[in-house]
């Protein structure tokens, strides 16, 4: 469904996929919309399926338009067999559809809407007609309208009803003999609907979170927004700062004095965090980043995708900086993965960055219910009071003791014994500033000699590859998950041995986890939304032989499909 932005396509497409998410389908949603705060071409696209699904697909079935823009947009989309719906109030022009298999219907979308009184129905008349084409049940459709009108006059409720019913009764009239492909009832299901930013939220919650400091930017605000709408009932702190400095200094504020603290960006706020986290680097604290990534440089198309932040998580901060970034591959795993964010970060003492982007921080998809026990809370090397021994002077707690593992015991401030001194200053093993050169070299050693064990510990990669040595080896990040699993099966069933990996992992780099795919596959394609080649890049860094690396780029804001891919592998080979 498209129009102008303020016209209620997002709602719309809300209702509609929150009923059938609730009948058992599986959905999968994407929004496309300007950075504006009303006015600019938006849609609300949803591909609905009886398996699971993780992309949007290709072709559209059927299209909405509240205006001309939409129809010409997108027009194109539309597959043999499909419609077209358009307010005959814009008086469409359906002339470069004449003579194909394209049903162009013209009905009084606005005109239906203003019989009930507010041209503000017009989305409430579209959904009629959608829930029509598609020849689902209408009764869960009326009773989430009634529930979504519940605190207005019953008036209102009674005319977004008719509005709907009058949708409905419009198409069923107009699309005559043509016969439209429905989906059978899947049955219900236990699953939820849901945005990544709001699985992320969910995820440090269940983590043990209860303080997160942050600064709105599109496209991660809506993890702030779950974490307030919720922090009474959690007894949760959540505090929005003046800016991403303030941000991030406040969350390691709260990470130094124990709490599972954590901040949210977008990639100008990383940007701005840069001087922070290296001193998070520095002192060695337990830090946590959510960076939804969006399309730059600067601000960039900030309602767009890209996964150009790359660079920015493993180089952005100055010196020689140990941290860890990691990346889910679905929106179910944002919830699963930032617990493991959060464990890792106490387990390695360092900062950790977390890189979901705009498809699936923005974009609500159906999954399977989440298990709040499958991630138990590991808090690393944190000392318990009494097991501190007593301090003898001239002799202090060594909270950066130099040990074989890198990792060194933390206590949290206030504990008995337990000295907790931490500065941006390098410093000796109980954390007083020390400049001297084998000082520096053993801490600079320390805190990078921890890291080593990182890819042993979490699972680097998501694997689905079923062939043993490969024509190619395909290998994404983020949300092009969907995109390429489909290209995958596609290619296996021609006869074309694809393997496929979905990189969670991606500082430190997992070679020696990498190899045995790697080496096995003839050719390997990285998939990426930048243009630049950024993973790539630390492919050619890490990997012994360089020469079978090709790329497969796409950084025009809009996400990987299917064809998209599949095109890049048969142009390598």
């Amino acid at each position: 469904m498209g129009g102008q932005q303020g016209e209620g396509i997002e709602s719309c497409g809300e209702i509609m996929a929150t009923i059938l998410a609730k009948e058992g389908y599986s959905l999968y949603s994407q929004r496309l919309f300007a950075s504006r705060i009303k006015g600019g071409h938006t849609t609300f696209a949803l591909r609905i399926a009886l398996e699971q699904i993780m992309s949007i697909g290709e072709s559209i079935d059927f299209l909405v338009a509240l205006d001309q823009e939409t129809v010409d947009m997108h027009g194109g989309e539309v597959r043999d067999g499909g419609f077209i719906i358009c307010d005959s109030k814009v008086k469409p022009d359906f002339s470069k559809f004449e003579g194909s298999k394209v049903h162009c219907l013209a009905l009084p979308i606005s005109e239906t809407a203003l019989k009930q009184g507010s041209l503000l129905m017009r989305n409430i008349v579209a959904l009629g007609m959608s829930v029509a084409l598609l020849g689902f049940d209408t009764a869960p459709f009326k009773d989430a309208i009634a529930a979504k009108f519940a605190k207005k006059s019953q008036d209102i409720i009674d005319k977004n009803l008719q509005a709907f019913a009058d949708g409905h009764a419009l198409v069923m009239a107009s699309k005559g003999d043509v016969e439209v492909d429905t989906l059978p009832a899947p049955g219900k299901k236990d699953q939820m609907f849901l945005l990544g930013n709001e699985a992320c939220a969910l995820g440090a919650i269940a983590a043990g979170s209860r303080f997160m400091a942050s600064y709105p930017i599109t496209p991660a605000s809506e993890v702030m927004e779950y974490m307030i709408k919720h922090m009474d009932a959690l007894g949760m702190t959540i505090v929005q700062t003046e800016d991403e400095i303030a941000a991030c200094m406040t969350a390691m504020g709260g990470v130094y004095a124990g709490v599972r603290g954590f901040t949210c960006t977008s990639g100008p706020g990383l940007s701005l965090m840069a001087e922070s986290l290296s001193m998070a680097s520095m002192a060695e604290l337990p830090m946590v980043v959510i960076d939804v990534q969006r399309s730059g440089p600067s601000t960039g198309m900030a309602t767009k995708v890209e996964t150009s932040d790359i660079d920015a998580a493993c180089y952005n901060a100055h010196g020689d900086y140990a941290n860890i970034v990691i990346s889910p591959t679905s929106i179910e795993e944002c919830f699963y993965e930032i617990q493991k964010a959060f464990n890792l970060a106490e387990q390695y003492q360092c900062p950790v960055i977390f890189m979901p982007d705009l498809q699936q921080g923005l974009n609500k998809q159906s999954v399977p219910s989440f298990d709040l026990h499958r991630v138990p809370i590991e808090r690393g090397q944190l000392m318990k009071e009494e097991d501190l021994p007593p301090l003898e002077r001239p002799h202090y707690f060594k909270r950066f003791q130099l040990t074989d593992s890198g990792i060194s015991p933390r206590t949290i401030p206030g504990m008995k014994n337990g000295l907790f001194l931490s500065t941006g200053l390098e410093h000796n093993e109980e954390g007083k500033p020390a400049e001297a050169p084998t000082m520096h070299v053993a801490q600079t050693d320390k805190r990078f000699r921890k890291l080593e064990t990182v890819a042993e510990h979490y699972d680097p990669f998501l694997v689905n590859c079923p062939h043993k040595e490969a024509d190619v080896l395909i290998v994404g990040i983020a949300s092009s998950r969907g995109a390429l699993e489909e290209a995958a099966a596609e290619l296996n069933a021609e006869g074309v041995a694809v393997n496929h990996l979905q990189l969670r992992l991606i500082k430190p780099f997992p070679k020696k986890q990498l190899e045995a795919y790697y080496n096995t596959a003839k050719k390997v394609i990285i998939c990426e939304q930048n243009a630049t080649g950024q993973l790539a890049n630390l492919f050619k860094i890490h990997m012994d032989d360089k020469t079978k690396i090709s790329s497969c780029l796409k950084y025009d804001g809009n996400p990987f499909t299917k064809s998209y891919v599949k095109a890049a592998i048969k142009e390598v080979l």
